[in-house]
Formats: structure tokens, sequence, C-alpha cells
């Protein structure tokens, strides 16, 4: 009996998070993972699984979410990113696509991710980014932000902020850097580490910008950590203004399926 080829994709994509219960696979709500399947087992005529760089929550957004699949029957990939970005609903695109060896892994082979928070800090709130930033209307002190933010980098236990599946859950990550980026009124929290919590970035950015508001001392950043328990951190910000931003496979600061490294590719 010849034995069946089996062909390997990898593709970039983005989604407005909006309308679906966040990435993840789910039987009884829609996640963007439910959407992308059904469109790819509907092209492929078979039913296709896909595996992500990682999990949002609901309403949270993704510039550069990547994902991963296989497949007996093989579609070139432009015509494959231009059959997917005519079925797919208009708040999800695929953006790239590559072909990969069988060990890549959208999950298992990152190296790190990087997950963006914006901000809008003006009197008045801005229509054109309702649901896409967090608005705060008081001034934020810029410097005392970053100052807060920088007692968040490097190994850390980081129980304190989030929200643990399992009793058992590891909760230790490396931040490898956390910025905070500037123009005018428009704030971006970037924060990149080899792994995430549940909620980790929200907690994160709600507990700095309470240290801020409230004019605490940043190093209270540190009796939290050690504290280890969810309710000594502050509120969890808001997912809509949450943004899946790069996935690394590579140390050399190229994102997405451009820093794939060649042993993975094709």
């Amino acid at each position: 009996m010849q034995q069946q080829n089996i062909y390997y994709k990898a593709c970039l994509c983005s989604y407005c998070g909006d309308n679906y219960n966040g990435w993840q696979r789910q039987k009884n709500a829609t996640g963007v993972q439910n959407i992308i399947e059904n469109i790819l087992s509907q092209l492929y005529g078979i039913k296709i699984l896909i595996a992500g760089s990682g999990r949002t929550d609901t309403g949270v957004h993704a510039y550069g979410q990547v994902f991963n699949f296989a497949s007996a029957k093989y579609f070139d990939n432009n015509t494959l990113m231009r059959a997917l970005n005519s079925l797919l609903p208009k708040d999800i695109a695929v953006l790239e696509i590559a072909d990969v060896t069988k060990d890549f892994h959208a999950g298992k082979s990152i190296k790190s991710k990087t997950y963006e928070y914006k901000i809008i800090n003006m009197p008045v709130h801005n229509p054109f980014m309702i649901n896409r930033a967090l608005w705060i209307r008081n001034h934020i002190d810029r410097k005392y932000l970053e100052d807060t933010l920088a007692f968040f980098k490097g190994t850390c236990d980081f129980q304190s902020f989030c929200v643990k599946k399992t009793k058992k859950a590891n909760t230790i990550r490396t931040i490898n850097y956390i910025k905070l980026i500037t123009d005018n009124e428009n704030i971006s929290i970037l924060i990149n580490a080899d792994g995430f919590l549940h909620n980790m970035v929200r907690i994160i950015t709600g507990t700095a910008l309470k240290i801020v508001k409230d004019n605490l001392n940043p190093e209270n950043i540190l009796t939290i950590m050690e504290q280890k328990d969810r309710r000594m951190a502050g509120p969890t910000a808001p997912a809509y203004a949450l943004y899946q931003k790069e996935a690394f496979y590579n140390n050399d600061n190229i994102a997405g399926l451009k820093g794939i490294p060649a042993k993975y590719l094709i």
C-alpha cells in the first residue's frame, strides 16, 4: 500500500476579538480557532485541526497569532490564503502561509511572545478607539508608570498576577522586557515573556495603573509578588484593550513566520 503524503502548514493571522469567546476551540461557544478550523475543513474536504501560538481571552485581539496544521491534500500558499480570506469573516484575516516540517508546532516551538496593552490618556474619550484601548481621563505620569512596570522584569513567580486554573500550575515565568511606548495621548505597554498565565498581562497592567493612581511606592510590586495571592494585586484591566502582538521562534528578534528557524522550513 502506497504511503500517503502529509503536508504541513504554518499560518500567521490577525483578528478582532469582539465577537469571539477567545482563541481556543470550544463546544458551547465560538472561539477563533473554531471558525478557522471550520473553513479549512470546508476547503480540504476533511476535518482539519489547528494548533495556535497562544490562547487569548474573550474580547482580546491579535496582530500576530501563528497556527499550524497538517493535511494529505496540498494547496499552494497563495491559493490557500486567497481562499481562506474569501471565506473567513471580515474580522479574521490570514496574512502569511509557509510550508513547514512536521516538527514545527506553533505553540511548542515558540521562544517568546509579546502582548500589547493600549491606553488612551486624555480628558475626552476617542470615539474611534472604543473597545480598542482603555480610556483613562486623568493624567498618567509616564515616568511613574514606567518605573512601576520595571519591577515585573525577570524570572518571577507571578501567582499574584494570574487566575490559576489548577493548584499545581507552575506560575514562574520570565519577562524578557516590559516597555512603555508613548505618543501624545497614546500609551502602549509591551510585555515579552517566555510564557503567560491566565489574565497575567491584564492583572499586571491593572496593578501598575492602580499604584500610579493611588501614588503608592512602585516597590509594592515586590511585596505583592511575595504574597503569592491574587487578592493582593490590583484589578484586572479590560480585555478589549489587549492584543497578542508577536510570536518569536528564534533569538534574532524576528517575529512571525519570517522568524521560523530554517530547520522547520521546506
